[in-house]
This record gives C-alpha cells, sequence and structure tokens, in this order.
C-alpha cells in the first residue's frame, strides 16, 4: 500500500495519425524531451499483439498443470522466459517513441507472429519442435534488435538488448540439440538472459520512459495472466456435472480470482505508476519491479491457475506431492512479490502482504493429502481477508503498516 499523488496532468498524445515523413523511431537524445507526465495511450495494434500471449500462457500453464514432477515444472517454467523478455523487449522498444503507425504495426505483427510460432511450439519444444521454438524466438529477438537500433539508443555496444540479440541464435542452434541435452542448453541460455538487466542493465540508465504507458502495459500482462485462470475454472467446470462440492469450488476459484485481481489493482498499480512518475533513475524500476517484478507476478499466477484447475476438475481428489502444493506456492510467491516491489520501489514492505505470504506458505505445506477444495477455500479467505483489511485500513485514514528496510529508489 502507498499514498499515491492526485494531481492531475494534461494528456499529451505522442503518436502521429499518419506517416508525415519524419523518421520513424526518434532516438533518446531528443533535445526536446517530454514532460515526464505525458501520456501516451496503449495502441488496438499493441492489445492484438497481446492477444498471442494469451495463447503463450495457456501453452505453459497447460504444461505446468499436466507435468509430472518438478523437473517437468521446471521445463515448462523455462519456455515462459522467451515469451517474457519477447514482450518486454517489445514494450520498452514501444514506450515514450513516435512511431508511424504503418511500420509500428508492421513490426508488431511480425514479433506478434514470432511469439505465435513459438506457442505452438510448446507442447513439443523439448521434442520434435525444438527448433521451430527457437528459430521463432531466434526472429524475435532479430526485430527487437532491429527497432532498438533504428531508435538509436545504443550508447554503449555491449548491453542487455545487444545481447539478447546474441542469445536469439543460440537459443536456435539449441533446437539442434539432442533432447536431453537441450533442456540444459536452454536453462543456461535462459540463466544468461535473466542475469543481462542485472550487469548490463545501468547502461540503459540514461533511457526516457513514459510513466503512464509502462505501468498499464505490465499492468495488462497481469491481467492475461490472471485471464488464464478464469479459462482454468471454466473448462474444469464444464467437464463435470455440477453437484454441490463442484458448484462451491468454482465459485470459491472464481473469488479467489477476484481476490487476485483486487490485490494488484487496489493499490499495486498506482503505486508503481507513481514510483516511475518519481524514481530519480527510472531505469532502476524498470529492469526491477516491472521486469524481474513482473515476471515473478505472472508465474505466481500461473501455478494459482494450474491448481485451481486441479481443484475444479475434482475438488474431492486428495492431491499429492507438486500437484497439491501448485495452488498454495502460486498464490505465495503472488503475495511476496508485492513485497519485493515494494521494497524497491519505496524501501519497505507492507506488514499486511509479508504476512498473507507467510499463511499462504503454510497452506502450501500442509495441502498433500487434503482434498483439493480445502486450500482453494483457505487462500480465498487468505486474499480475501488480507484485502479487506487493507481496504479498511486505508479508507480509515491510518498510518500505513511498513517494515521500513532503506531507502527505495522513488524514496519512501
Amino acid at each position: 500500500m502507498v499514498a499515491v499523488a492526485t494531481q492531475e496532468y494534461e494528456d499529451t498524445p505522442i503518436e502521429p495519425d499518419q506517416d508525415d515523413g519524419t523518421p520513424d523511431i526518434e532516438a533518446d537524445a531528443d533535445p526536446a524531451p517530454r514532460s515526464p507526465h505525458a501520456v501516451q495511450r496503449v495502441t488496438w495494434a499493441e492489445l492484438f499483439f497481446d492477444l498471442v500471449f494469451v495463447f503463450a500462457v495457456t501453452q505453459v500453464a497447460h504444461a505446468v498443470s499436466v507435468g509430472d514432477g518438478w523437473a517437468d515444472l521446471g521445463r515448462s517454467l523455462l519456455l515462459f522466459v522467451p515469451f517474457w523478455w519477447t514482450w518486454v523487449g517489445c514494450t520498452i522498444v514501444f514506450n515514450g517513441l513516435v512511431v508511424s503507425a504503418t511500420k509500428r504495426h508492421v513490426l508488431l505483427l511480425a514479433v506478434a507472429g514470432a511469439a505465435f510460432v513459438m506457442s505452438i511450439a510448446v507442447p513439443d519444444a523439448y521434442g520434435d519442435r525444438g527448433l521451430l521454438f527457437g528459430a521463432a524466438y531466434c526472429a524475435a529477438r532479430i526485430l527487437l534488435g532491429y527497432a532498438m537500433h533504428v531508435r538509436g539508443a545504443f550508447r554503449a555496444r555491449l548491453n542487455p538488448y545487444t545481447v539478447g540479440l546474441a542469445a536469439g541464435p543460440a537459443w536456435l542452434l539449441a533446437g539442434l540439440a539432442p533432447e536431453g541435452a537441450r533442456q540444459w542448453i536452454w536453462l543456461a541460455l535462459a540463466v544468461l538472459e535473466l542475469s543481462v538487466p542485472i550487469v548490463l542493465g545501468h547502461r540503459l540508465d540514461y533511457m526516457r520512459f513514459d510513466a503512464s504507458h509502462l505501468p498499464e502495459r505490465f499492468g495488462l500482462f497481469v491481467i492475461i495472466a490472471l485471464g488464464e485462470t478464469l479459462v482454468g475454472i471454466g473448462q474444469g467446470g464444464t467437464h463435470e456435472a455440477l453437484d454441490g462440492v463442484e458448484g462451491t469450488a468454482l465459485f470459491v476459484a472464481f473469488l479467489l480470482s477476484c481476490g487476485l485481481w483486487w490485490t494488484y489493482f487496489q493499490y499495486g498499480a498506482s503505486a508503481t505508476e507513481h514510483a516511475l512518475r518519481t524514481a530519480r533513475i527510472p531505469a532502476v524500476l524498470v529492469r526491477s519491479t516491472f521486469s524481474y517484478g513482473h515476471l515473478a507476478f505472472v508465474i505466481g499466477i500461473i501455478l494459482a491457475a494450474a491448481g485451481m484447475s486441479q481443484a475444479v476438475a475434482d475438488p474431492k481428489a486428495h492431491l499429492e506431492g507438486l500437484h497439491a502444493m501448485l495452488l498454495g506456492s502460486g498464490v505465495s510467491l503472488y503475495i511476496a512479490t508485492f513485497c519485493y516491489t515494494r521494497i524497491v520501489m519505496f524501501g519497505g514492505a507492507s506488514y499486511t502482504r509479508v504476512v498473507g505470504a507467510l499463511l499462504a506458505i503454510v497452506v502450501t505445506v500442509f495441502s498433500p493429502g487434503l482434498p483439493a477444495l480445502t486450500p482453494l477455500i483457505l487462500l480465498a479467505a487468505l486474499v480475501i481477508a488480507l484485502n479487506a483489511f487493507e481496504l479498511y485500513w486505508v479508507d480509515s485514514g491510518r498510518p500505513l503498516l511498513v517494515i521500513n528496510i532503506g531507502q527505495g529508489a522513488a524514496g519512501r
């Protein structure tokens, strides 16, 4: 929870309706930078682009749901890393830029096509479609590298985008490797790409970002992931006759999905926008709160979605092992990530969310052997209680319950 600025700023359109002959992508070193409070709206092309990633999240969540153990879980989540960096890279490329409509749409659709092919390859990515998956990701990286080159944003040749451009062909070549070796090569490449923003991210600290567009785009991806929870419980509810237990499971799962939405959008979304507006170096938040933090948000939702779909499909089943822990681990990761992002942004974590994450872990530990409906009810009650308490506390004007750790990127 955080108090956010309430001052209204004039909307400043930054995208031309037609190509006027100016450069398609302007460099960051514009001698007349826009106000940091200018508003860039999400375009129809970006929304269509996101539909491909709806399919991608569904494919990965299904792979998580049908996996047999921890190894399958790791392999499934590993495949999400290229999707994430493709989406993040495209979002950052188009943030705060003046781009001609025609070439913007062509580039977005081209990257979307590459991601669509990647999505199709997910079910057999470690089998016969490994080369297809790697080749599509390589194409997406080349397209994004080209866009950043035209933008003229490279002040240092070695930066996260150039490393990503080099990683693309490596993913492709790994698709030719034997199935057993392929997963380890891809794991090494994923670790490399995940670590690059930490090691080289400071080389992009000069970049400017639109403080309205970027939080909106990442919030939309959270919506994409939350949509998978609804798809999962909806499909689970259509496979069996609805008696009292099945109907209860559907209702509780829907309440939990609503609670997860509320947890992010009641306070979290506005907090990230406020932090981006006030941060001295916005790029610090882009690579920590947005790139890493939202990756954790989405993975938590994917795990929770897989767990919810299993619980709704057979709420009386006594799940064992990994399958029993998907739901609770996803909810606990999702809540705990708010603690991380708030520490990075404002230097402290909310007591309520620290406690909520710990209680979700307790539910996770005791989930194996219980009927699937039981942890579903407990976690839904936990998330709803967390949101209700925070709403009461903020609306009553009480001081925020925060564990202060240090100075965040946007101050306290």
